[in-house]
């Protein structure tokens, strides 16, 4: 199968279900056509977002397929190391 005909959606919460705040993750690979005129494209993302603000990081039509994969692998690694330290520190507001 080409990767053109493969989709990929997935929407999280990342807060429980009886917070009052929601923050959620959200990632998507697939083709998409704007309108009905235009040519249809593949579009990548993810997007974390919190009550007021949200982060998308998507690729770019000017980036290879190995850079994106590259970039979100670089944003893993980041977030696993940030969790690693965050394991070591106490919560001085708790």
């Amino acid at each position: 199968m080409s990767s053109k005909c493969k989709r990929w959606v997935k929407k999280e919460f990342l807060t429980d279900e009886n917070e009052p705040s929601t923050s959620t993750v959200c990632s998507f690979y697939g083709d998409i056509k704007w309108s009905k005129d235009e040519k249809g494209g593949n579009v990548s993302f993810l997007e974390i977002s919190s009550c007021h603000e949200r982060a998308r990081l998507h690729r770019t039509y000017e980036m290879s397929h190995e850079e994106w994969v590259n970039q979100v692998c670089k944003l893993r690694d980041h977030i696993n190391e940030y969790i690693e330290f965050l394991k070591t520190v106490e919560d001085e507001n708790e």
